[in-house]
């Protein structure tokens, strides 16, 4: 099998999961891990046997051995980069959201298409077993026509305070709802026609971060599905897990339930806390395991056995619309349609 040379792009709590993957398929060269905070990058590329570290992306791109690089940047900042990777001919994978803007995320994806490399978008839950099993059995016709989805994915407030240093640049509905949104696309195999939404604020501005507590937002599809989508930062400490993840599926004749976060396969109590270990994605071991890593050696087979992309550019650009026709709704509190997706 080719060996790909493969280098990360941004070193930080999710990108540390792209570098596990990579020191661990048989199919990659680890070259290099870049990041700003060129201490974590040297950390990183250490623990996981890249080749060497950089605080400068520039010379990840002018690297001959690095056939294609993970972009794992904070939400916001996708563009620049992943821009410049497609213009030095590296094949890409950009961390879900691919931008926060629509016009940021078609640059990346005409750039990609011009200069003719492959792009992939990391929205791992697509080969998260339950839900592949869900799309699956509604694709059978086991629960009839879909017609109401609850979706519900939110964070204790660790994560906006403590896990993320840029959460007052983004929110749980980029962070969270861009997961949700695009698997729930994937799975009815349809595109929102409207949208209505709330957020509130408060809380994290109260723990000095500046965004928002949550957003809830009615999404009504093209074939006649409703949605509700509901995604918070506040949810407190005391969770077993720093999740909440639920996905409910009402069909004409038939009912799909998704427990991503509470399955209570595994419970550990110590004397004062209590956690549901996440069995899906474990964080060691000596092969890839759970469907995060899994979604990372999905874009390896994409480079080195012309496998298609797990998620298009084209699926990026549409959840970036839809999120962001979600943040316009709650700010005008009204309504917002959405024109028939153009690609």
């Amino acid at each position: 099998m080719e060996r790909v040379g493969v280098a990360l792009i941004g070193a930080g709590v999710f990108g540390e999961r792209h570098a596990q993957a990579y020191s661990r398929h048989h199919g990659v060269t680890f070259v290099a891990v870049c990041d700003l905070n060129t201490e974590r990058a040297q950390a990183v590329a250490g623990r996981y046997g890249a080749h060497y570290a950089t605080g400068d992306y520039r010379q990840v791109l002018a690297d001959p051995a690095v056939r294609a690089v993970s972009i794992a940047l904070p939400d916001h900042l996708h563009r620049e980069v992943a821009v410049a990777a497609a213009r030095a001919g590296k094949d890409l994978l950009v961390e879900k959201p691919l931008a926060t803007t629509v016009e940021d995320a078609e640059a990346i994806v005409a750039a990609a298409e011009q200069a003719g490399v492959r792009l992939m978008v990391d929205f791992h839950n697509r080969v998260n077993p339950p839900m592949v099993s869900a799309r699956d059995a509604i694709q059978r016709g086991v629960i009839g026509q879909p017609s109401y989805v609850y979706a519900r994915l939110s964070n204790t407030t660790l994560v906006p305070t403590e896990m993320l240093r840029w959460a007052g640049q983004s929110s749980a509905l980029w962070f969270l709802a861009s997961h949700m949104v695009d698997v729930v696309r994937w799975m009815l195999d349809d595109e929102p026609a409207r949208v209505y939404a709330v957020r509130r604020d408060g809380v994290l501005r109260e723990l000095g971060v500046d965004t928002a507590d949550f957003h809830v937002a009615t999404v009504e599809f093209r074939g006649g599905a409703v949605a509700v989508f509901e995604h918070a930062w506040i949810l407190p400490r005391s969770q077993a897990t720093v999740k909440d993840l639920k996905l409910e599926i009402l069909g004409s004749h038939g009912q799909i339930n998704i427990d991503g976060s509470h399955h209570r396969t595994l419970e550990i109590y110590s004397a004062d806390t209590a956690s549901f270990p996440d069995l899906l994605a474990p964080p060691t071991g000596e092969h890839l395991t759970g469907f995060v890593l899994d979604s990372i050696a999905y874009f390896v087979d994409m480079l080195t056995r012309d496998a298609p992309p797990l998620a298009t550019g084209a699926d990026g650009v549409a959840v970036t619309r839809i999120l962001c026709a979600i943040e316009e709704s709650a700010r005008q509190r009204m309504p917002v349609e959405l024109s028939p997706v153009p690609y």
